[in-house]
């Protein structure tokens, strides 16, 4: 063989390397991801923990953005800023309802009744005259923001009593970090409680439970849920199922390791309540397998159009959920 033939299966050989080269070292697809503030333990995990996630960094990349609001994390996805995130499900009913092509994949906890669990609490000052909810006619009550899940709660509340809300009972909004002092200064009458302000309004002392967000709807029903853009499912339905393969993953982690876990949450900074009261803090109900309560969401969304008239028209909610991508 002389020179200039070898000099071109040389050449040859480097350009089928060259050529197979971008298939092979190709990154994994990104999911640029929009979290929020409360509630959502193993979803900060898997970014805290990135040991827990196998298949993060190998079948997917995971970028974490965080927003205050529902509005802002649709806001961001309209833009084309994001392709998945956390949500309440009646934040994604108000979404589908708008047109918003998202669907919910999997659950991240749920209000239930029960020793075991939290549930989100309305809080009176200990020593008004409110002993019902009846009570509260004439009153104001805080909620973190209008047509919320804690708005909902509220007037769900004051119809079963036979009060007309934004009548009989003022609607207002506040931040969960001002509805300690809003009620003890009688700002509002009834404020709403999530962990961690429920757990260090009680040590202040001085207020106590009206109801619950159980109480007020009558049954156990989805908080938060994880949520992909329609386009995304379609286009990288392997990179959706290997982030909820690692998701399930980090809640079992959670559930079973939930003071480690906590401690890691907090040393990322994912929660800056002191760690000795976060650490006692009761937790929301959450499925080990990331499975959705279905007949709670339409039930929310029933009430959401006959009862509050918050919808133009009913929303399929059968249509808004795909828990196909969740581990058997």
């Amino acid at each position: 063989m002389n020179h200039r033939t070898m000099l071109g299966l040389i050449c040859l050989v480097s350009l089928v390397a060259f050529a197979l080269l971008p298939a092979e070292a190709a990154e994994p697809p990104l999911i640029r991801f929009g979290h929020g503030f409360a509630a959502e333990e193993q979803v900060w995990l898997m970014a805290a923990r990135p040991d827990l996630t196998p298949g993060q960094g190998t079948k997917y990349r995971l970028k974490f953005i965080s927003f205050q609001g529902n509005p802002e994390r649709f806001q961001a996805y309209l833009a084309n800023e994001l392709d998945g995130g956390t949500a309440p499900g009646l934040a994604v009913i108000f979404a589908r309802a708008q047109g918003v092509d998202i669907k919910i994949v999997a659950g991240i906890c749920q209000e239930a009744d029960g020793k075991d669990w939290f549930t989100t609490t309305y809080m009176v000052k200990d020593d008004a005259p409110v002993k019902g909810v009846r009570d509260l006619k004439g009153g104001t009550a805080g909620v973190l923001g209008f047509k919320t899940a804690t708005d909902l709660w509220v007037r769900a509340a004051l119809l079963n009593d036979g009060l007309v809300p934004d009548k009989d009972v003022k609607v207002v909004p506040l931040p969960f970090p001002a509805m300690g002092a809003a009620v003890r200064s009688d700002k509002v009458n009834l404020g709403t409680f999530v962990e961690p302000f429920y757990s260090a309004e009680v040590v202040k002392g001085g207020l106590r439970t009206l109801f619950t967000a159980v109480k007020a709807v009558g049954y156990d029903h989805e908080l938060l849920d994880v949520w992909f853009g329609e386009k995304f499912l379609k286009a990288q339905p392997e990179a959706v199922r290997s982030f909820l393969i690692d998701y399930v993953s980090a809640t079992r982690y959670y559930l079973a390791n939930q003071a480690q876990a906590k401690r890691d949450l907090h040393k990322a900074g994912f929660v800056r309540t002191p760690l000795e009261l976060y650490l006692k803090n009761a937790d929301w109900k959450r499925d080990p397998g990331g499975r959705v309560d279905v007949a709670s969401l339409k039930k929310l969304a029933v009430f959401m159009h006959e009862k509050l008239g918050w919808l133009e028209k009913p929303v399929n909610v059968d249509e808004m959920v795909d828990l196909g991508h969740l581990p058997r």
